[in-house]
């Protein structure tokens, strides 16, 4: 990201002229509310379940993104949903299960 950065802004300069736009005051308005409130609801919401329930249940919900992604693309946006996504959220489903299952006998 840092070589990506170091390479564009150069580009973009020279391509894009960015001291020349000035922004609207509703899209700065737009940025500082999206940076503000949503991302730091969230870190919060992570660090509340990191310090609730551990390391491995915090790691688990990542697993969680794409069972919510293919229920949402399917209401949402149509998607059909084929066997072999249901094979494979059934794995995340059960790999779920498992890792849950051997953190419960760990903590006993």
């Amino acid at each position: 990201m840092i070589w990506a950065i170091i390479i564009l802004i150069p580009l973009v300069s020279f391509i894009e002229q960015p001291w020349q736009s000035i922004p609207r005051t509703d899209s700065l308005i737009s940025v500082i509310y999206l940076g503000i409130v949503p991302t730091g609801v969230a870190w919060l919401l992570r660090f509340r379940i990191l310090k609730n329930n551990g390391l491995i249940f915090q790691s688990q919900v990542s697993y969680l993104i794409p069972i919510f992604g293919t229920i949402l693309g399917y209401i949402f946006l149509k998607e059909l949903i084929t066997i072999k996504v249901l094979i494979s959220l059934i794995a995340v489903c059960i790999g779920i299960y498992f890792v849950k299952k051997a953190d419960n006998k760990k903590t006993i």
